[in-house]
């Protein structure tokens, strides 16, 4: 089922010796195996392997879906990192037990849509969200927003720091932070999120999953992938977002998680 598979490891102590163990494991097992930090992954490097481990946090995670544009490999996802709401408990001590069930078959897939954002002719693929934000910090951005849906078609304007669109899988994350509720990722829809707004009659919303936004700020603005800069807009030009179906496959080995736990013990305040 696997001939070449990838390891993407986060660059500590620990996921480098999970790394060294899993590429050790499944070379006795026959597989070309490459192993790459995961700050040298650029986009199309992982769009030629079967399988791909995700060996670090939820930011290992969202590179390698960065990453991925014609083709999305299974992704197994090995926790090592302070934040991983994407992964689930694994006995990381027995590695041979976990490449003994993937070559099994012993494991479900899990499905997890992206938002396919257009922007300057090209196009990017978000796992958690798209965040636009106001280049001159400190000053009100004022933006143009059209959402066209299935049953709906709105225009209206929003004046704040900027304005996130966020997967339904992503509402864990920085849409969270700017009043969103939680989804649970099996929802599928896209969430339209203000940073900070003027307008103190707009909040978050979740849009059916058919939507297509279109983004029009009226200042230069900068433009994020799951955190990693991608240009910036300059004023009265447009981005569109919308769900794609080029999905991430995650594979699980246990078929059913725990999502509110994850997400609210990553985020629970650690004193010292």
């Amino acid at each position: 089922m696997f001939k070449h598979v990838a390891i993407v490891y986060k660059p500590t102590r620990q996921c480098l010796a999970l790394a060294q163990g899993f590429f050790k494991e499944l070379k006795e097992q026959g597989f070309i195996v490459d192993t790459v930090w995961v700050d040298e992954v650029k986009q199309g490097d992982l769009d030629t392997y079967d399988l791909v481990l995700s060996i670090g946090g939820d930011g290992t995670l969202l590179k390698i879906s960065w990453s991925l544009l014609d083709r999305s490999p299974l992704i197994l996802p090995i926790p090592c990192g302070r934040r991983t709401v994407y992964y689930e408990d694994l006995d990381i001590r027995d590695i041979h037990s976990i490449v003994e069930k993937i070559l099994d078959g012993r494991f479900c897939i899990d499905i997890l849509k992206r938002i396919c954002l257009s922007f300057s002719s090209k196009k990017y693929f978000a796992l958690n969200e798209v965040a636009m934000i106001n280049q001159h910090l400190g000053r009100v951005l004022t933006i143009n927003v059209e959402i066209s849906t299935p049953y709906n078609k709105s225009r209206f304007y929003i004046e704040g720091d900027g304005l996130i669109v966020a997967t339904a899988s992503g509402s864990s994350a920085y849409v969270l932070s700017a009043g969103a509720s939680v989804i649970e990722p099996k929802i599928t829809g896209i969430y339209l999120a203000p940073l900070n707004p003027m307008n103190m009659n707009i909040a978050p919303i979740f849009l059916h999953s058919f939507t297509r936004i279109r983004v029009t700020p009226r200042g230069y603005t900068n433009v994020f992938v799951d955190g990693i800069y991608v240009g910036a807009i300059s004023p009265s030009n447009s981005v569109e977002c919308m769900l794609s179906n080029n999905n991430i496959r995650l594979i699980r080995l246990s078929c059913r998680g725990d999502v509110v736990r994850s997400i609210f013990a990553s985020r629970t305040t650690l004193f010292k």
